[in-house]
């Protein structure tokens, strides 16, 4: 008997959540099927509001229509963390049991955001019956049980299936990459600068931004070249040229970027928020002062010999996070909790 997983999230929108989404239903573990219904879409606040009211009804029809197994609810934070509020209402009325998945780096900081409501609604939408909640990491587990929920799973995220190996002889040590949207919290501004000051002190860096466009950063600024969102084929060639990855972002939640990037050879210089899983892949930079990615980068670039161990040590880092590995790890979720909530 093949059971089936219904996938709630921005499963068409650009980032990670969205990334994530699509792997696991383009791979689902033996013996379930997937499907997703995106509620979230790129762009401004009418598309975002229209994608979500058209997503709330196929919801509410598709459970009616044909009943999911199991429904997985995908969520960040803020106006995220409300619309899967609505849809996790949803599914507790057909009573169906519901995975609440959260992706975010920053349930922290929201939970004590507007007067503390949003701690009390995780909590209490967390401790429904038949809600199962997931987190990324050992470290987020550690603070919602803080908030009084117990029995979260950890399920960490996966690389992707088709990743391939470059070797230190074909990456170039002084070619900076950062992937990702150009939302502040990412800190291109730390990487922008660092690679100013550098070049000024005359090592010549360059940097690769893909995600903003051209219009959030200037194409005019020496050294760094823009790339806005690129398909997959030329991410892999820039990716594949790089030498080390650069994350100085003021929170992440397992950012699929920086696994791609360890399971690829793709060293990484990364802040606190991703210490957790980095290994000997990297370098974790304790502050967000451009003058401490300024010495961090210099001081890879200049021992080769540290970056070429890097680079063999990256995939190392990831090992266990392969995509089968994941498959596994849903398939026996999904089936544990068919047979304790059937």
């Amino acid at each position: 008997m093949v059971r089936r997983v219904l996938h709630i999230g921005p499963s068409e929108t650009r980032g990670g959540m969205g990334s994530s989404i699509r792997r696991m239903c383009k791979n689902p573990p033996e013996g379930w099927q997937a499907d997703s219904i995106p509620t979230h879409a790129d762009g401004n606040i009418l598309n975002i509001v229209k994608a979500w009211r058209i997503g709330r009804r196929k919801f509410t029809r598709s459970i009616r229509e044909n009943v999911p197994d199991v429904i997985h609810i995908h969520t960040a934070t803020r106006f995220s963390w409300l619309r899967k509020r609505s849809c996790i209402h949803i599914a507790q009325r057909s009573g169906i049991p519901t995975i609440v998945h959260l992706h975010s780096g920053d349930f922290d900081r929201f939970s004590k955001s507007w007067f503390g409501w949003p701690e009390r609604s995780i909590c209490k939408e967390l401790q429904r019956a038949t809600v199962y909640p997931v987190v990324l990491t050992q470290q987020w587990k550690n603070w919602i049980e803080e908030c009084g929920v117990r029995g979260a799973q950890v399920m960490p995220n996966p690389y992707r299936s088709d990743i391939l190996q470059t070797p230190s002889e074909k990456r170039d040590r002084y070619r900076l990459l950062m992937v990702g949207r150009g939302s502040k919290s990412k800190g291109h501004h730390i990487a922008i600068s660092a690679v100013n000051r550098l070049r000024k002190l005359g090592v010549d860096v360059q940097l690769d931004i893909v995600g903003p466009s051209c219009e959030e950063f200037s194409r005019n600024i020496s050294g760094v070249n823009v790339h806005g969102w690129v398909e997959q084929k030329q991410l892999e060639i820039i990716s594949a040229r790089a030498g080390v990855l650069l994350v100085p972002s003021t929170h992440e939640g397992m950012p699929l970027v920086v696994l791609d990037a360890l399971a690829s050879g793709l060293p990484c210089l990364v802040s606190t928020t991703s210490a957790e899983f980095i290994g000997e892949g990297g370098r974790v930079v304790n502050s967000l002062e451009p003058t401490e990615w300024i010495n961090a980068i210099q001081s890879i670039i200049e021992d080769e010999e540290e970056w070429k161990r890097m680079c063999n040590k990256a995939p190392i880092a990831v090992q266990g996070l392969d995509p089968e590995s994941d498959r596994f790890r849903w398939g026996r979720l999904y089936n544990s909790i068919i047979k304790s909530d059937p």
